[in-house]
C-alpha cells in the first residue's frame, strides 16, 4: 500500500505512569483509534498487534492528559512486510541407467523483511529413478544450529539423521542404506533441513548438494522428476516456494551388426 494509507485492525496498550494497563484499542478502517477518557496524567502507548503484512512496531509514545476534556493525539507509522522465500536447484539433462547424479540447490533463501518460524527445505526423491547416496549441506549466512531428517518407503514418521549441525560448517553425510540401517527394500524418500526460527536475509553460502544413483533397470526415454521446496512460517501462515527438475534416462543404441561378407 502507498505511504500513509490508514492502517485497520492494529492494537495499542495504554499504561499509565506506573506501568499498568488502562486500556487496549484498535484502528477502524480509517486507522483511527480512541481510547475510553482517561484520568490527568501521563501514559504510554504501544503497539502490541501488527495489522496483517505490518510490521510491529514497540516504539513507546509518551502522552500527557493535561486538564480535563482534553483530547490527546498522536500518530505512528507501520512500515509494509513483505515475505518469501526461495529455492531453485539443478541436475543433469540426461543419464545413464546406474549412473551417479548430482543435484545442487541454489538461492535457499529467506527473502522476506521479516524473521520466519519452522524455517526447513526439503527434498522429495523420485524413488523409482534414483536412490539417495550422500547429502552436502552447505553452509549458512547466520550462526545457528539445525538437523537433517528424512523419510522412507516404510515410515511416515521422519527419522533423525544429524542434529545440532552448525549453519557455519559444510557437513558431508551418508545417507546410503547401510548407513541409515535400512531394511530390505526400504529407501529414503525425502529429507529435510530443520533450522527452526530464521532472521531476514537468512541464506545458503556454499551450495547445498546431494548425490544419487540411478536404477539400472530404467529403460531409455524415461523420464523423472525431483522436487524441493522451502518454507517458513509468519503469523501463522507458511511462506513457501517449489523447484523441479526433470532428468531424462538416455541409453546408447547399439551399432548394427554388420552384414556377413560373401567370397568371391
Amino acid at each position: 500500500w502507498a505511504a500513509g494509507t490508514p492502517i485497520p485492525d492494529t492494537v495499542f496498550e495504554i499504561y499509565d505512569k506506573a506501568g499498568r494497563l488502562v486500556d487496549t484499542v484498535k484502528t477502524n478502517k480509517n486507522g483511527v483509534a480512541a481510547s475510553k477518557p482517561m484520568p490527568l496524567g501521563r501514559y504510554r502507548i504501544i503497539e502490541s498487534q501488527a495489522a496483517n503484512f505490518y510490521a510491529l512496531d514497540k516504539t513507546p509514545i509518551e502522552v500527557e492528559v493535561e486538564f480535563a476534556g482534553q483530547i490527546v493525539k498522536a500518530a505512528m507509522t507501520n512500515k509494509s512486510l513483505y515475505t518469501n522465500v526461495s529455492i531453485t536447484k539443478r541436475g543433469y539433462s540426461e543419464v545413464m541407467p546406474g549412473q551417479s547424479i548430482r543435484y545442487d540447490f541454489s538461492g535457499i533463501a529467506n527473502n522476506s523483511t521479516t524473521a520466519l518460524e519452522s524455517f526447513y527445505w526439503r527434498d522429495t526423491l523420485p524413488t523409482g529413478a534414483v536412490r539417495l547416496d550422500k547429502i552436502v549441506t552447505g553452509t549458512w549466512n547466520a550462526a545457528g544450529n539445525y538437523k537433517i531428517v528424512y523419510k522412507t518407503n516404510y515410515s511416515t514418521e521422519y527419522k533423525l539423521l544429524a542434529d545440532t549441525l552448525s549453519t557455519e560448517k559444510n557437513y558431508v553425510l551418508d545417507a546410503s542404506p547401510a548407513a541409515l540401517g535400512l531394511a530390505n527394500g526400504e529407501v529414503v524418500t525425502e529429507f529435510m533441513a530443520v533450522f527452526g526460527i530464521v532472521p531476514s536475509g537468512f541464506r545458503q553460502v556454499e551450495a547445498p548438494k546431494i548425490y544419487c544413483t540411478v536404477l539400472s533397470a530404467l529403460s531409455g526415454g524415461t523420464q523423472f522428476t525431483n522436487v524441493a521446496d522451502v518454507g517458513g512460517v509468519y503469523s501463522g501462515q507458511w511462506i513457501m516456494a517449489v523447484s523441479r527438475w526433470v532428468t531424462t534416462v538416455y541409453t546408447p543404441s547399439e551399432p548394427a551388426k554388420p552384414l556377413p561378407r560373401t567370397g568371391y
